[in-house]
């Protein structure tokens, strides 16, 4: 299995993903000058400065979790079906290799690819962060939760690759995102405001089919500490099941499941390629 980790990790490094890594880096380095940008624009003020700091780190930690989640998608949507229909897993399976061996090589390649530049990343911001004497610890206290991004994003790609064209499957896991991002994003306001029942049935399918909002519920939980005043404030006026509704607290439950839906998008991914004819 190791060696289909190194493969696949000089697969990733052939596809000029490192180019990516790099593009980021700059973009994370873009953001040291936004706090200097807030304590020019109010007149030298160093609340303003601090604030500034702070809206670094959470534009910092949403590009992470962005890019790491997009890089893994990238990456997993052609790591079986393409390399079948190149021809190359029909060279390597009379091997002594068991199928699961080599599905599961490729999850981790993928997966230790992400999480080094997920990584990387956050000691960019960090570190850009830190030289105007302002470091934030809340951001590697954040990076655990982070990483399951990829590895979400990552697991069902993978999954969808394993009898879905590469297009196709990273298609599918956009789209699933794209649901998921929409309804906690733009559905949750509006159906627990007007308490439309349709709107609220279709934000709990949308956790269901992707726990996407959990895994942002629990990367705020370390970052909320250092958001702006007023910056995700309830509403003065809602009552208290709209304010449950908005701002759903993460249950045991809701963690169980993600690594349930992650380990059950892997087992799939296994047992559908196991079947599959790569011939």
């Amino acid at each position: 299995m190791g060696v289909i980790v190194a493969l696949t990790l000089k697969e990733a490094m052939r596809r000029r993903a490192f180019l990516g890594t790099l593009i980021i880096l700059v973009a994370l380095y873009g953001l040291t000058f936004l706090p200097r940008a807030f304590k020019e624009a109010f007149g030298g003020d160093e609340r303003q400065f601090e604030i500034g700091v702070n809206l670094a780190v959470l534009f910092g930690v949403d590009i992470i979790k962005f890019f790491s989640a997009v890089l893994a998608i990238l990456l997993c949507s052609g790591a079986i079906t393409a390399e079948i229909e190149r021809g190359y897993l029909a060279a390597i399976l009379p091997r002594p290799l068991h199928r699961w061996e080599l599905y599961l090589g490729k999850w981790l390649g993928v997966m230790l690819f992400s999480a080094a530049n997920a990584t990387l990343w956050t000691a960019m911001l960090w570190i850009s962060v830190a030289i105007q004497g302002e470091p934030r610890v809340e951001m590697w206290q954040a990076l655990p939760y982070v990483l399951l991004y990829p590895v979400l994003y990552g697991t069902l790609a993978l999954a969808l690759s394993s009898f879905l064209g590469a297009s196709i499957a990273s298609m599918f896991t956009v789209a699933a995102g794209a649901f998921a991002y929409f309804s906690d994003h733009f559905l949750r306001p509006i159906a627990a405001f007007f308490n439309v029942k349709l709107l609220q049935q279709l934000v709990w399918l949308s956790e269901w089919v992707l726990p996407m909002a959990t895994l942002k519920r629990l990367v705020q939980a370390r970052v909320d500490t250092i958001l702006p005043p007023g910056m995700g404030d309830a509403p003065p006026f809602a009552a208290e099941e709209v304010l449950r509704f908005l701002k759903p607290e993460v249950q045991t439950l809701d963690v169980a499941y993600v690594g349930v839906y992650i380990g059950v998008a892997l087992l799939l991914g296994v047992t559908i390629f196991w079947r599959r004819d790569v011939q």
